[in-house]
């Protein structure tokens, strides 16, 4: 089934007035979307993680190699 794509205009805005755009490519049977909070806003606590220096050197090597 094909769909037609949705217009550019914006679904809505953001608190500072930023409009949202809709994201094309999107599934909502993509198995890696099962992992995403859908609750909304989290109290402004966003996730931590917590990385050793040297891995954190091992991966910013990495990435500069890459690019």
């Amino acid at each position: 089934m094909v769909r037609p794509l949705p217009n550019r205009r914006p679904v809505g805005y953001r608190h500072d007035g930023r409009p949202i755009y809709p994201v094309l490519g999107a599934s909502s049977e993509d198995e890696t979307n099962d992992h995403l909070d859908d609750t909304g806003d989290s109290g402004g606590q966003e996730q931590q993680v917590t990385v050793t220096q040297d891995r954190l050197g091992k991966m910013l090597t990495r990435e500069k190699a890459a690019g």
